[in-house]
Formats: C-alpha cells, sequence, structure tokens
C-alpha cells in the first residue's frame, strides 16, 4: 500500500443488520511493527502514539444488509507505507439489539476485542481484550501522490 492520508474506514455488513447509537464513538489508527496483535492494546502500538481521526459523543448507526458503511474521517491519518497499522473502533455503551456481522476471514490474532456486558468488564476491559481469530471484511480510502512534486516528463497511458 501506498503512503498517503487515510481518510475513510468503512465495514461490509454481511447479513443481519441491527440500528444502535453508540456513545463516545472513536476511531483511533496508528503505526506498529507487529504482524500480530497481543491481547493488551498499549503493546499493540509498539511505542507508537495513536491519533484519534474520528469522534463523536453520540453516533448513531444503521448499516444496509449487504453494503459498505463507514466513516469519513475528521483528521486523516498519515500513513507511511513502512509499518503495518493498527485500527481501533471504540465505544463506551450503546443502544439497540442484534450485531451486524463484518467478519469474512479466518485468521489468526487479527482482532482485539474488550468490553464491559451487564455493568461489568470482559476480557481484560479497559487495557487488555480477547484475541479473535477473524478478519473484517473493510475496506480504507487512501490519498497519495502519483509522482513526486518534483519530477518532470510526461505520462503516457493507454487505455482499452
Amino acid at each position: 500500500m501506498p503512503a498517503g492520508s487515510i481518510t475513510k474506514l468503512e465495514w461490509h455488513a454481511n447479513g443481519s443488520i441491527v440500528e444502535g447509537t453508540y456513545k463516545d464513538f472513536r476511531i483511533k489508527l496508528c503505526h506498529t511493527n507487529l504482524t500480530a496483535l497481543t491481547n493488551t492494546f498499549q503493546t499493540n502500538y509498539a511505542g507508537n502514539t495513536p491519533v484519534r481521526v474520528f469522534y463523536r459523543s453520540s453516533h448513531y448507526v444503521k448499516p444496509e444488509a449487504e453494503s459498505w458503511f463507514g466513516w469519513a474521517f475528521d483528521t486523516p491519518f498519515e500513513y507511511n507505507a513502512k509499518d503495518n497499522f493498527v485500527i481501533e473502533v471504540w465505544w463506551e455503551e450503546d443502544v439497540g439489539e442484534g450485531a451486524a456481522p463484518t467478519y469474512i476471514t479466518k485468521i489468526m490474532s487479527r482482532g482485539l476485542y474488550s468490553s464491559i456486558r451487564y455493568g461489568k468488564p470482559q476480557h481484560g476491559y479497559p487495557n487488555q481484550g480477547e484475541l479473535m481469530n477473524y478478519l473484517h471484511h473493510m475496506r480504507i480510502t487512501i490519498s497519495g501522490t502519483a509522482l513526486e512534486p518534483t519530477s518532470l516528463g510526461r505520462v503516457k497511458s493507454l487505455y482499452r
């Protein structure tokens, strides 16, 4: 993936959907040199500082089945094209029933889940979580520079 500004995150809703309102909903991105997640959020940052790219004190979500839904960032994340990066989606509580399945592939240690359920912390919340062996079906929007601003010359393209 090229270096550039990541400006949007989307998930694909694979099945049954529920709408809901999420309190203190935020998305953070962070460069990391890890190739698999650990069960501790801080360790996954690998000494880097996460960047909050999206925040709403109250956020209503109503995805449609078999469609993409997501968030245009308030602040772009400048991806360096050298490291991996962590996408962290977090909220404090939600009002809704059910879920929007967004998993596509079974793969080891690609998600970390932590929650409060029935008023009690689960999975080591808020500092640790339970590793998940599924990869979300997601896409990002990244804008990069096609040519260096200092380059000279012409670009030829051939389309069929």
